[in-house]
């Protein structure tokens, strides 16, 4: 017995060991780049909902010299497709709508017939390219959104750039659809629905799905700005020239107009690892590669690399990694998830730097190592 049990204490101290070991190696790493000025932001590391890591790195504000906290609130961006991807999978649950029903069922004056609700949610779908068929036509003077671009698809039906679900291209769009859906089935809001289904039950008090992108129209004290680096300082991104389609943009949802903490967002990796909301039967759909022909459809990109419902998917020596990034002016962000491990990385910087995406390679790199 005595054996027995100084093998099992050996185990977890070992596993102990290991974790701790990693995430010195993680802070370091971000200690380093954090005092070479090229990121701010919040990370978290959690192993089944126990946080092993969490600090914040610079500031909210950089022209004010605000220090960020652990308390600030970013703009999501892509990251918040899981969300709206969750509202259809509770809406399904519910018997209101099938994944392989027709879009133009929900939205009438949808203008392509051929497009399924999956089409939309695993970018199958092969609606035009919005930044280069669409963006470049839309009024500049006002502010566009979700109503704007089936407008415009309806007088303008320009052609699919493929047969719906024969192929991966990426389209923001097909979510701002999907928030369109989930309004027409519930009668909510989007903003209200996942309020209501998804933070309200889960106690996501800072998280909040906003109707606009344009951080200029968003009331939220606690937002970390968005910054840029312009001529070796760090800038309000928002204001820069280049970036002047927040503004004229600044009206979609459901493709990535959220905004939460690290801490709310490991409320979230929680409720999904424990099914809180949904049954593993309906949740486990989220996490599964499309199949086409038999094959599973892998991107374009990357042929290692599915998307699931609001989630990028690879098998990795560790397991099914889950994840997603989310980028938008003067933030960069990403979430990784190990199905199997336990593993959540959350890394949320206001900072848009070249570094950034080795930087996150790295900490991935870390948390398969040994782990």
């Amino acid at each position: 017995m005595k054996i027995r049990y100084s093998l099992l204490l050996f185990v977890v101290l070992q596993s102990y060991f290991i974790r701790a070991q990693n995430c010195t190696e993680i802070e370091r790493i971000l200690d380093s780049t954090y005092a070479s000025s090229a990121f701010y932001g919040n990370v978290l590391i959690t192993k089944n909902s126990e946080v092993l890591f969490e600090k914040s790195f610079g500031y909210s504000d950089a022209v004010k010299k605000t220090p960020l906290t652990k308390n600030n609130s970013f703009q999501l961006a892509s990251i918040s497709k899981q969300f709206t991807a969750y509202g259809i999978l509770i809406l399904k649950s519910r018997g209101k709508l099938e994944y392989d029903s027709m879009v133009c069922k929900y939205i009438p004056t949808f203008p392509y017939k051929n497009i399924t609700i999956r089409h939309l949610i695993t970018h199958t779908s092969g609606l035009p390219n919005f930044w280069d068929k669409i963006r470049l036509n839309l009024d500049t003077t006002k502010s566009n959104g979700n109503k704007e671009v089936l407008d415009y698809l309806i007088k303008h039906p320009l052609p699919l750039q493929f047969e719906p679900g024969t192929k991966y291209e990426y389209a923001d769009i097909g979510y701002d659809f999907l928030a369109t859906i989930i309004e027409n089935i519930s009668g909510l809001s989007y903003k209200e629905f996942l309020f209501q289904n998804i933070f309200k039950p889960l106690k996501m008090k800072d998280t909040y799905a906003y109707m606009v992108t344009d951080i200029s129209r968003i009331k939220n004290k606690n937002l970390a700005i968005g910054h840029s680096s312009e001529k070796g300082e760090y800038a309000y991104a928002h204001l820069q020239p280049r970036f002047n389609f927040v503004t004229y943009l600044g009206d979609f949802y459901g493709d990535g107009s959220m905004v939460s903490t690290a801490k709310d967002l490991a409320k979230w990796d929680k409720a999904l690892r424990e099914n809180t909301l949904l049954p593993a039967t309906i949740q486990s759909e989220a996490f599964a590669i499309p199949i086409f022909n038999g094959q599973e459809l892998f991107a374009r990109t990357n042929p290692n690399i599915g998307y699931g419902f609001g989630w990028f998917i690879k098998d990795t020596p560790k397991g099914k990694l889950v994840y997603h990034s989310g980028g938008h002016p003067g933030n960069m962000h990403i979430i990784y998830r190990f199905l199997d491990t336990g593993v959540t990385c959350i890394f949320l910087s206001n900072t848009e730097t070249a570094v950034i995406k080795a930087l996150r390679s790295r900490i991935l790199a870390e948390l398969q190592r040994n782990e």
